[in-house]
């Protein structure tokens, strides 16, 4: 019989909340002897989901350097599930922003020098890169991002 565990825990779309949502997503791996490859890809796809959503996902729009829109809507409420089991590890994100469908979202080439690629789209190429499969569908709380890992 195959073992399930299930951790569920809600966020709000928040630059302290990136931080808060990687620290809880280690505290939930940290004792499940999970492969650190396994794990550092988890917190990966974690914090560039969880980036997308606070930069691209509400009202306010940030510019390319990196600055804050000038006029801040509440933060979205964002919803993450971590469910491990003896075959797969899948991290879910929920979150009630802008539909953004990052499966179909195209990613930058990074096969280039640093200095000629474009800014934008690297964190989904990492996403990408990382997951063994990643799914994507408007449901939950508006957008549900599912990124599994297998073990």
């Amino acid at each position: 019989m195959d073992v399930h565990n299930n951790w569920r825990r809600a966020f709000v779309g928040t630059m302290a909340d990136i931080s808060a949502a990687a620290q809880w997503a280690e505290t939930v791996t940290a004792d499940q002897e999970l492969p650190d490859e396994l794990v550092f890809a988890l917190q990966l796809c974690l914090e560039e989901l969880m980036c997308n959503i606070v930069r691209h996902g509400g009202t306010g729009h940030w510019d390319s350097g990196g600055d804050p829109p000038l006029v801040l809507a509440a933060p979205l409420n964002v919803e993450i599930d971590i469910a491990i089991d003896s075959h797969c590890v899948s991290l879910t994100v929920e979150d009630d922003g802008k539909p953004f469908d990052v499966v179909n979202a195209p990613a930058h080439a990074i096969d280039r020098p640093l200095d000629e690629v474009e800014p934008g789209g690297l964190g989904v190429q990492l996403i990408k890169k990382f997951a063994s499969k990643l799914t994507y569908q408007q449901a939950g709380l508006g957008n549900r991002v599912v990124v599994e890992f297998l073990r």
